[in-house]
């Protein structure tokens, strides 16, 4: 790696047209992603401390680069799905910053990031829940490359995912966990009541695939059908929408199935608002953190029915503040749903609850402000040190 490496930082998202997201932050427009206006103030805040920025993005519809803003460039590398991994290894390799942010565990990116001189911290969103021989092989490589000393910190998505990663041998004194600034909060909203109507309407938000138990929703969509109660269901995000569609057809409930595709995050709540239930149906082997989406469906204040997923477990407890079901058991997602449809005074109880469930949730350092104090900082700085995950848990 070589050329002019002072006062330079690259981070590596997994996609993302970041040219647009300037676009929208600076014309006060709806983003599609909570989270992406906080990427455009961490641009500015890191071009503001005087910093070169490159910001990479892996799946993206072409290759190109752009230079939108003086000192920033963003490099789309044109991957059409995660087995293009070479890609990232070639780009870290012709890199020219002496920081990188890898923001997504490919490892191929932490390999190639682990073989760099520059330092280096890794922040995910996500778990490692298979089990297998090839699993645990896979989770073996993956913890070894978090634990190199390369990566100078190491941050997940909330509490339990950061947990998590301890639990499977990344070194504890290196975690921290993160979380971003929300635009909604439940103490803006009132708890709902329950009122018995026909058809009933819920919700899921986030990638429509098999993974996420869309399968598993649709087929207890359609289980209820069968016992007489109707339930509509709204979806959105992206994914394989054309057979999940297929399978609603087949199944007999295509007109109770409605797909809208990418939404902006002011529509996803105001359609979590005003459903019955908010579904979060992950599967256990699906690598989750702890879902953004999930913070919108808590603030939202309708009740929540989501799977016994282990990032889910931790927090959402079956009849307190969540009705839980075994990961990847449709009938069992059907009861659930039944059970918090025809008894409204659990009803009440998971939409009352939502305000402690929210303060739980409370601890893990700000997104932005951690990226910043470390790349500006260092791994010493004070603020760093109060927000590790041993800190926090010994204040717990």
């Amino acid at each position: 790696m070589g050329g002019c490496r002072l006062r330079s930082v690259s981070i590596f998202f997994f996609a993302g047209d970041f040219t647009d997201v300037l676009r929208r932050y600076e014309a006060g427009h709806q983003q599609n992603y909570q989270t992406h206006n906080e990427v455009a103030r961490l641009i500015h805040d890191l071009l503001v401390a005087n910093h070169r920025v490159n910001i990479y993005s892996f799946v993206t519809s072409e290759r190109r680069e752009e230079q939108p803003i003086d000192g920033l460039r963003i490099i789309s590398l044109g991957a059409k799905d995660y087995s293009a991994a070479s890609l990232l290894a070639i780009a870290v390799e012709k890199d020219d910053a002496n920081t990188i942010v890898a923001h997504f565990a490919n490892l191929e990116l932490l390999r190639a990031v682990a073989a760099t001189k520059s330092r280096a911290i890794a922040v995910l969103a996500n778990s490692y829940n298979n089990t297998g021989f090839r699993s645990a092989l896979g989770k073996r490589k993956v913890v070894s490359l978090l634990n190199n000393p390369r990566f100078e910190l190491v941050s997940n998505h909330c509490l339990p995912s950061t947990e998590h990663l301890a639990q499977i041998g990344v070194k504890r004194e290196k975690l921290i966990a993160w979380d971003v600034p929300h635009p909604f909060e439940p103490a803006a909203s009132k708890p709902k009541r329950f009122v018995a109507h026909r058809p009933f309407e819920v919700v899921y938000v986030g990638s429509i695939t098999e993974g996420k138990g869309i399968t598993d929703l649709i087929r207890a969509v359609a289980m209820l059908r069968k016992q007489g109660i109707e339930v509509h269901c709204s979806l959105a995000g992206l994914g394989d929408i054309e057979s999940m569609r297929a399978l609603g057809t087949k199944l007999n409930i295509a007109e109770l199935l409605t797909f809208f595709g990418l939404i902006g995050n002011n529509e996803v709540f105001n359609m979590m608002a005003a459903a019955d239930l908010v579904i979060v149906p992950s599967r256990t082997a699906y690598p989750e953190g702890f879902p953004l989406t999930m913070f919108e469906a808590i603030a939202s204040r309708t009740p929540i029915v989501c799977s016994d997923h282990p990032m889910l477990r931790p927090v959402m407890l079956d009849g307190r503040n969540a009705s839980v079901f075994p990961a990847g058991d449709y009938r069992a997602l059907a009861a659930a749903i039944l059970r918090t449809l025809t008894n409204p005074a659990l009803y009440e109880a998971l939409s009352n609850n939502a305000l402690s469930t929210w303060q739980a949730l409370k601890g893990p350092a700000d997104w932005r402000t951690m990226i910043v104090k470390w790349v500006v900082e260092g791994r010493s700085s004070p603020w760093l040190h109060d927000h590790m995950l041993t800190a926090v848990e010994q204040r717990r």
